[in-house]
């Protein structure tokens, strides 16, 4: 549920107008009618206003509810591994999955795993190829059909992972412990949580809203879209210049700090690239 929803669904639990909710808050009822179609977020002192009024904590308000977990898929499972020895370019290709965790290992070796409850078979409806080229690793994961509830797991040697292209159509992408050049990510994306990780961004996500997480932002985040509007929730405190390029884009409660190291980018068309501070 977005925000939009969330603040929609509790004035009129709580039996208010939007002219009734505007005047507790001390803002207009344009502010609230523009919040809950979508087309912008409070600054963080409305949102400390609404979650108080509500009971609600901001993390509640403003970050989209996510049903996906590797608690609940661990019926079925397949693993395969590809043994390396020295630094890589991964170029990974997977057809449409719900959830794929990229996780840095200490071993030698680029681990996948699948999981699925539905699925019993998944290593026959799965084909996991490897492609090695020397300095550089294709991993290309197909299916015979589309699954649910599937979930991968790729595990990538921290001292050999240079850089990884990825093309897909995933739900949720979590990205664990990652400390190389650049991520660079093609296709339809939802949610993306960035964990324990130093590196470059790049996402094309065209005509897609993300919602992007980080636990600590370190490095650079380009987002380039089109007809879209993204988040990023960063922790409170959290230094970094804004750099906005295409046409008619727009940052949306940005504290752009003009000489900050991390960069957060916005290219493309007609976008909307929100920044909160969780």
């Amino acid at each position: 549920m977005l925000f939009s929803e969330k603040l929609k669904k509790l004035r009129k639990d709580n039996n208010l107008t939007q002219e009734e909710l505007a005047d507790k808050i001390n803002v207009s009822r344009q502010a609230i009618t523009k919040w809950e179609s979508g087309d912008g977020i409070p600054d963080i002192d409305n949102l400390k206003q609404i979650s108080i009024l509500f009971n609600v904590t901001i993390d509640e308000l403003v970050k989209e509810d996510r049903d996906i977990s590797i608690n609940n898929i661990k019926n079925y499972s397949y693993t395969t591994e590809f043994e390396i020895d020295h630094n890589k370019h991964f170029d990974i290709n997977i057809t449409k999955i719900n959830e794929l965790n990229i996780i840095s290992s200490s071993e030698d070796i680029v681990r996948v795993e699948l999981f699925s409850n539905e699925e019993e078979n998944i290593e026959e409806l799965y084909k996991v190829k490897f492609d090695d080229l020397y300095y550089k690793l294709d991993i290309d994961i197909k299916s015979k059909k589309d699954i649910k509830d599937i979930l991968v797991n790729i595990y990538l040697p921290s001292k050999y992972v240079n850089e990884i292209e990825l093309k897909s159509k995933i739900k949720l992408l979590n990205i664990d412990g990652l400390n190389c050049e650049k991520l660079e990510y093609d296709g339809n994306l939802k949610y993306l949580n960035i964990k324990n990780s130093e590196l470059k961004i790049v996402l094309n996500t065209t005509k897609s809203d993300v919602e992007i997480d980080y636990d600590k932002f370190s490095g650079t985040l380009e987002v380039n879209t089109i007809n879209s509007i993204s988040r990023v929730y960063l922790p409170k405190g959290t230094q970094y210049q804004t750099v906005q390029k295409g046409i008619k884009n727009q940052f949306v409660d940005a504290n752009s700090i003009f000489d900050a190291v991390n960069i957060i980018e916005l290219n493309g068309a007609n976008s909307k690239l929100i920044i909160i501070e969780k």
